[in-house]
């Protein structure tokens, strides 16, 4: 009995250690054989594992780990002890640590199958879980009107049976129609009315009425008229695609004859390409190679000014000198000069300046006694041009250096960037190849600035106040400008229509008159009656052959220089002495010698008349000159002299201006007095006084003053 006590109790003891719900390894065998678990094993594994949870067993481990407040020792009382007396005796249990890792392992497999079958569930709970809250979203009304909706559909779209009814009734619709695809339908169909809210808002009656529509059955009619709206706007439509293709047909042709003529044109704009980039290249060359010459063109330029402007200015300043020396020498003739006076280094320069220009005068006079002008010639109407020997060859030395400088100025450049007739021919091959693009380029326009600096270059020594100086139409430049483009058939109508025809008046305009109207202001002396005769034809010419109008900037600026020069000569060449001890002197005299000069320059003034304006001319040879100082040198001359001084004046005189009533005529009114005055103080039956009455007469008459 006892044994039987004791194994009873061993196994009630061991009882309580193993779990409390039968067959513990049935699912793990199912596991380890390869079978998948049905819901209804899962089902009563998820019971024992709850049942486990609620009775609380030692080897269950939670899911979720609860918190512990306080660190609570799970163990037995027994277990306690027996740990105790393990400690004690320093003995660790094996069999404690392989049992327990030997649950975890099945926990672990157990787990894993579980959450395997249970997605099934699991997928099946979501979807009753969204159901739930699409019926939560989703009214009823919104509902049944989704399943109207689809039972109409299908009534529409499904053919009719041979009997003549429907495949299906609506109940049998409806039925086969799920309580899931009902529940999408209407939740699509709210979250469509919800974007679209604003819409339906505005648009609430026609709403309606198409819904009321919508829900109403179609008849025949109705399906035949939709039919034919449909027929009329396939057609229109095709009508559209016809007229589009015929149209496309036609564009197809007319792109199919433009890319023929493309293809044949392409040569030839291949070779316009190529010539064009050639005339690019050629001008970019060109511009560069003169951008390069200008500066030295320029400073030789300069240079030969300034040498022309050197000569000038001395002979202006000697002859001024030479006045000053002679207005000295008459001022103090009456006194007597002291041996102090004599012996100062002035007074020697002064006999040296009077011993050379007497010297000059003698020269002057054989070289009219030679030409047989001695006769006509009054003392002072000469220029005293004459230059030494060594200013002259220096003079000469600094003129040819400069020329020379000029011819090598362009030795490193070949003669197509350096002759402008080879430069031309480069242009009017451009001109006959494309005329058009040729004017869009504005070639005309360039053509006089692109070929300034080899104008000027030619230009540099020349000067119209020289003895002998080149033609402008004589030069290379202005030949090879004059023939640019030059057609032996060409009619005057061609000739206004040609682009180039102001070629040669506009690089008269920018480059001529500007190098007169600096020669002008540093050159020209306006008392030397050569030099303004050569300057007034050159000038004449210009207006006569080129079209100069009055407006033109840079012939108003040569105007105006011409003007402040001989404004700049009546103050400072214009002196007459008055002493009446001289009226009893011969013709040699310096009164009649300054007389005679004031009498050139007022000749010289009066040879621009046509040129300049009429009233600034007689302002300054009339008003100025005449009246204020050979007027008045006049009333100290003797009667017989004066009226041949008069009749010289009055012959100088332009005819224009010699008008009845004329504006000239008012300005000589002091004159037209002086010779009735001169008239009426002499006696007309005096032999000695009877030929210059018959010229004052004359004078008188031409003046229409009798």
């Amino acid at each position: 009995m006892d044994d039987e006590d004791d194994q009873q109790s061993e196994d009630g003891g061991h009882d309580k250690t193993r779990h409390r719900f039968s067959k513990p390894e049935h699912l793990k065998q199912m596991l380890e054989s390869g079978s998948i678990p049905d819901a209804a094993m899962i089902h009563a594994a998820r019971k024992r594992r709850q049942r486990a949870r609620e009775q609380g067993a030692g080897d269950y481990i939670p899911v979720e780990e609860p918190k512990e407040p306080a660190k609570l020792s799970t163990r037995l009382p027994c277990e306690d002890v027996e740990g105790d007396q393990s400690d004690d005796e320093e003995r660790m249990d094996m069999n404690d640590i392989t049992g327990r890792k030997e649950r975890e392992e099945r926990r672990e497999q157990f787990y894993a199958v579980e959450n395997d079958s249970t997605d099934e569930d699991s997928d099946r709970e979501m979807n009753e879980w969204e159901n739930q809250q699409i019926r939560k979203g989703v009214t009823a009304a919104q509902l049944v009107h989704s399943q109207h909706e689809t039972v109409l559909s299908r009534f529409m779209i499904k053919p009719a049976t041979p009997g003549g009814g429907s495949g299906m009734d609506d109940g049998d619709l409806t039925t086969q129609q799920s309580t899931s695809t009902l529940l999408e339908q209407a939740y699509a169909k709210n979250a469509l009315d919800r974007s679209n809210l604003a819409a339906a808002v505005r648009s609430s009656a026609k709403s309606k009425k198409e819904k009321a529509k919508a829900t109403a059955l179609r008849t025949p009619q109705e399906i035949v008229a939709a039919i034919q709206s449909r027929l009329s706007e396939l057609k229109e439509r095709s009508a559209d695609h016809t007229a589009s293709m015929a149209r496309i047909s036609i564009e197809l042709k007319s792109l199919k004859l433009q890319q023929l003529e493309c293809q044949q044109n392409a040569p030839t704009a291949a070779a316009k390409y190529k010539f064009y980039q050639e005339v690019k290249c050629y001008v970019n060359d060109l511009v560069d190679c003169l951008s390069e010459k200008t500066p030295v063109i320029n400073e030789l330029e300069k240079r030969a000014l300034q040498q022309y402007g050197k000569n000038q200015r001395y002979l202006v300043n000697r002859r001024r000198q030479d006045v000053r020396d002679q207005a000295k020498e008459i001022a103090e003739a009456a006194k007597p000069a002291s041996a102090a006076s004599r012996r100062a280094p002035e007074y020697e320069e002064q006999v040296r300046r009077a011993a050379e220009r007497e010297g000059r005068r003698t020269r002057r006079r054989c070289e009219r006694e030679r030409n047989d002008l001695l006769s006509s010639h009054l003392d002072g109407m000469s220029s005293d041009d004459e230059i030494a020997d060594q200013q002259q060859e220096q003079s000469v030395v600094s003129t040819a250096q400069i020329e020379s400088e000029s011819v090598e100025a362009f030795d490193d450049v070949t003669e197509d960037f350096s002759k402008i007739e080879l430069i031309l021919m480069k242009f009017y091959a451009w001109r006959k190849t494309d005329m058009s693009s040729y004017q869009d380029a504005f070639v005309s326009l360039c053509l006089p600035k692109l070929l300034a600096p080899l104008v000027r270059h030619e230009l540099i020594l020349w000067s119209p106040l020289l003895d002998e100086y080149a033609d402008i139409e004589n030069m290379r430049w202005y030949q090879a400008c004059m023939l640019y483009a030059y057609q032996p058939d060409e009619t005057v109508e061609q000739l206004k229509n040609d682009p180039d025809v102001n070629l040669v008046p506009a690089l008269i305009e920018k480059i001529v008159l500007p190098k007169v109207t600096a020669l002008v202001t540093e050159c020209w002396d306006p008392l030397s009656t050569t030099q303004t005769l050569r300057l007034v034809g050159f000038i004449n010419r210009l207006g006569r052959e080129f079209p100069l109008s009055g407006t033109n900037k840079q012939l108003n600026k040569l105007f105006e220089s011409i003007m402040e020069r001989m404004r700049l000569a009546l103050e400072n060449d214009v002196f007459i002495p008055i002493f009446p001890k001289q009226v009893q002197e011969a013709k040699t005299s310096f009164f009649q010698r300054q007389f005679c000069s004031g009498l050139k320059l007022f000749r010289n003034f009066l040879s621009w008349q046509g040129i300049l304006a009429d009233k600034l001319l007689r302002e300054l040879a009339i008003g100025a000159l005449l009246n204020r100082y050979l007027l008045l040198a006049m009333r100290v001359c003797t009667p017989n002299d004066a009226i041949n001084k008069a009749y010289i004046i009055v012959n100088t005189l332009p005819t224009v201006w010699l008008v009845p009533n004329s504006e000239t005529l008012k300005n000589l009114e002091l004159f037209i007095g002086y010779i009735k005055q001169t008239i009426e103080s002499c006696d007309a039956t005096n032999p000695v006084f009877m030929q210059s009455s018959d010229k004052a007469k004359q004078i008188l008459q031409r003046l229409h003053s009798i």
